[in-house]
C-alpha cells in the first residue's frame, strides 16, 4: 500500500498517468544475473525519498526502495532501465565478492569499503552489460545527479571518484593502490591482502 501511494505521489511530480505496476515490477525482479537472488520493492526502504536506492539486506536478497519502483513504472526511459540494471548488478556483485574487515571507523576501514564499492561497480558493469564501461558510466552519471552534494564519505568514495576509478577500465592491484591512497590509507599489510582477494575486471569499450 505504501509503495503504491509513493508511486501515486510521485506520478504527480512526473505529470504521468500509470498502469500495469505488477507487470512492470515483475519484470523488474526477474532481472537475476547470478540465478539465486531475490529483488523485493519495499517503502520500508528509505521510506518517501525520492533517491533512488538498493541495499544487499542478506545473502540472496537485495531490498529496492520505493523511488525505484516510482521510476520503472512512470519513465520509459532507457538510462533509467539501464541504472537499474547497473544497480542491481552491483548489490549482487556485493553478495558475492566482498572483502570482508571488521575494523570500524578508521582509514583501513574506509579504504576497505571504497574498494568493495568500486569492485560492484566494477561486477555491476560486467553482469548488467557484459563489461561496457560507456553503459557503466551513464548509470553511475545517472544516479549521481540526484546527489545536491557529491563527497567521499567513510563507506562510500564520491561519484566524482566513482566514475574517475570506472573510467580507468581496469580494476586491478594498480587502481586498488590508487584507491587507497585517496583513502588515506598506508596500512601495506592490508592492502597486499586486498589486492590478494580479488581478481581483476577488465570493461571495453562496446
Amino acid at each position: 500500500m505504501l509503495l503504491q501511494a509513493h508511486i501515486w505521489r510521485r506520478s504527480k511530480f512526473y505529470k504521468k498517468h500509470y498502469k500495469d505496476v505488477s507487470s512492470i515490477l515483475k519484470n523488474a525482479k526477474q532481472l537475476n544475473f547470478t540465478q539465486n537472488t531475490k529483488i523485493v520493492f519495499t517503502w520500508i526502504l528509505d521510506g518517501a525519498s525520492c533517491i533512488p536506492n538498493a541495499m544487499s539486506v542478506f545473502p540472496g536478497l537485495i531490498a529496492v526502495n520505493a523511488e525505484w519502483a516510482a521510476r520503472l513504472v512512470l519513465l520509459d526511459d532507457e538510462v533509467v532501465k539501464m541504472a537499474f540494471r547497473f544497480t542491481m548488478g552491483h548489490e549482487m556483485t556485493h553478495q558475492s565478492g566482498d572483502y570482508v574487515f571488521l575494523e570500524a571507523f578508521t582509514k583501513d576501514r574506509k579504504f576497505v569499503n571504497w574498494v568493495n564499492e568500486v569492485h560492484s561497480d566494477y561486477g555491476g558493469a560486467q553482469l548488467a552489460f557484459n563489461g561496457n564501461i560507456n553503459n557503466a558510466i551513464t548509470s553511475i552519471r545517472y544516479k549521481a545527479k540526484d546527489f545536491k552534494v557529491d563527497q567521499d564519505s567513510q563507506t562510500h568514495p564520491s561519484w566524482k571518484h566513482r566514475e574517475e576509478y570506472i573510467k580507468k577500465g581496469m580494476f586491478d592491484d594498480i587502481l586498488i593502490k590508487r584507491i587507497a591512497y585517496n583513502a588515506g590509507c598506508s596500512n601495506k599489510a592490508l592492502i597486499e591482502k586486498v589486492c590478494n582477494h580479488f581478481a581483476p575486471i577488465k570493461l571495453k569499450e562496446d
